[in-house]
């Protein structure tokens, strides 16, 4: 479960490993908070993990979208 706070050296270690990424709010629903890393890019989601550490679950979202593919995002839960 997510503690609400993801101290910012975090945020930066995971921009240092894995490149610019933007943090969204899922529309609906759950209301994750989610990672999206270039153009919905799929990265290594245990590594995110070990980066995060205790402060998020991370779990890989992914959907196929018929005119750009694969979309993967990961929620912070």
């Amino acid at each position: 479960m997510m503690n609400n706070k993801i101290p910012f050296k975090i945020l930066s270690k995971v921009n240092e490993v894995f490149g610019e990424f933007e943090i969204g709010q899922v529309w609906g629903g759950s209301h994750d908070v989610y990672l999206r890393f270039g153009y919905w890019k799929n990265v290594d989601a245990g590594k995110l993990q070990e980066t995060i550490g205790h402060y998020a679950k991370v779990v890989e979202e992914e959907y196929f979208d018929d005119d750009c593919g694969w979309h993967f995002s990961y929620h912070l839960k």
